[in-house]
């Protein structure tokens, strides 16, 4: 395991990119982790009210998030379209079933 000094960086000169550097050292896949750990807090954080509708709540929630961090270039935007996807379905089965 390699062990970086990151208040040693020369080229970091705001906080954005801080979080470009730390995105890009572990991988590409921190704010991913980081967005799927929001979406199934929040989840479980809702769970007083019914399933669908806290997964409705949750993956617009995540999916406006998704849209701000990838429109900042640190996340993919398939994690966008995921969120997306949910939020389709969840909507269509709450509007059938009501």
């Amino acid at each position: 395991m390699v062990s970086y000094n990151i208040t040693a960086l020369s080229n970091v000169d705001s906080v954005g990119t801080l979080f470009q550097y730390a995105n890009n050292s572990a991988g590409g896949v921190l704010f991913g982790i980081i967005i799927m750990a929001v979406f199934f807090i929040m989840l479980l954080v809702m769970k007083r009210w019914e399933f669908d509708k806290a997964l409705l709540s949750s993956s617009f929630a995540c999916f406006i998030l998704a849209m701000l961090l990838s429109f900042a270039g640190l996340l993919n935007f398939m994690f966008v379209l995921i969120f997306l996807v949910i939020m389709a379905f969840t909507a269509l089965y709450v509007y059938i079933n009501r």
